[in-house]
């Protein structure tokens, strides 16, 4: 009697418990991995699109394992936060400028000299083929889904005109990383700033101008307040950005997720050079159309400029050599790559 009454307490507490233990599996079986990524550009910049467009591309080709959460405009992250931000956990991908960052990244500072880039996609090509190259140990702390940089960075001014290197002396002009110091050798006087700060202070008369690619006139809206572009390509140079990934959240990542986004990120590179080439022209379109006059640089005027230039490349060297890093190396394996693209 006893041992069917104990069976039938057996069988109540199976039907009981059961049910309760079914969900609790499926639950844990549907969770999505979550990833909040991390992006400065305005929602509407074509950048930004871009970047959410990997997400959503994560999203489908994981059938829905992974949950990419994306915020635009620095609603998460400021942008000289966007790397230590990825790297604390704060987001799990983000979208950063080098030069941002000012001696975090020494080897790849390079990429940002004024090497007098030659169009728009070869700054980002030439970056990814940099790091490949060289794997410089100053990224060792994250996971490198991807660079890319923009468009040859160029002289933006709101009032005066700039024809030649006198013309700069006392501009107050908005530069960043390296470029501060181009800026103080070619007579302006630099004024560092992210670029989301730049309409604001142009307006209210903090800078005169900025150095920049053309895209930054019309993504950011400053064609409103410069009048005047100089087209300094002998002194041309490029910002260099990373998207990166939390390296803890990359490890946690199944194997065949991880290959999935890595095999995402040739297929980025050259959507992202893509995206620079067509916001560069647009944004050149959108000054013409303003109105705003843009001025050529005689070759002489051009080779005023890059000789005042070349203390940038002496420097770099110099540090490089301190750190026991290859600076040489690094200078020479970028020359050689543009020399093609100058001819």
């Amino acid at each position: 009697m006893k041992s069917i009454r104990w069976m039938v307490k057996c069988f109540v507490a199976v039907l009981f418990f059961v049910p309760l233990l079914i969900p609790v599996q499926g639950a844990a079986q549907d969770k999505a991995i979550v990833l909040k990524v991390a992006n400065w550009f305005p929602i509407t910049h074509k950048q930004s699109i871009l970047l959410d467009s990997w997400g959503k591309e994560v999203e489908k080709k994981t059938n829905g394992r992974v949950k990419v959460n994306y915020y635009a405009g620095g609603t998460l992250v400021p942008a000289p936060q966007s790397y230590d931000a990825v790297t604390k956990g704060i987001s799990d991908v983000g979208n950063h400028v080098l030069g941002y960052t000012v001696g975090k990244f020494p080897l790849t500072e390079v990429i940002d000299l004024p090497h007098g880039y030659p169009n728009n996609t070869v700054p980002t090509k030439l970056s990814n083929a940099f790091y490949n190259k060289f794997k410089p140990k100053e990224f060792d702390d994250v996971k490198i889904l991807w660079f890319h940089a923009q468009a040859p960075g160029i002289i933006h001014t709101k009032s005066k005109p700039v024809n030649k290197l006198e013309d700069l002396k006392g501009m107050k002009m908005r530069t960043y990383g390296s470029n501060a110091k181009l800026m103080g050798y070619l007579g302006g006087t630099p004024v560092a700033m992210p670029m989301t700060d730049v309409y604001d202070s142009i307006s209210r008369g903090v800078a005169d101008g900025l150095m920049a690619a053309y895209e930054a006139l019309e993504g950011f809206r400053i064609g409103e307040q410069v009048k005047y572009s100089t087209e300094n390509f002998g002194t041309s140079y490029t910002a260099c950005f990373v998207v990166v990934m939390n390296k803890k959240k990359w490890n946690s990542l199944p194997p065949d997720i991880q290959k999935i986004i890595d095999d995402m990120s040739p297929d980025y590179i050259e959507k992202f050079a893509a995206m620079w080439d067509e916001i560069e022209k647009s944004g050149k379109n959108y000054i013409l159309k303003r109105g705003n006059k843009v001025i050529s640089l005689t070759k002489e005027e051009e080779a005023k400029w890059i000789a005042k230039a070349q203390p940038l490349f002496e420097d770099y060297s110099k540090r490089m050599k301190e750190k026991n890093l290859p600076g040489d190396e690094a200078l020479k394996f970028v020359r050689d790559y543009l020399k093609p693209y100058k001819k």
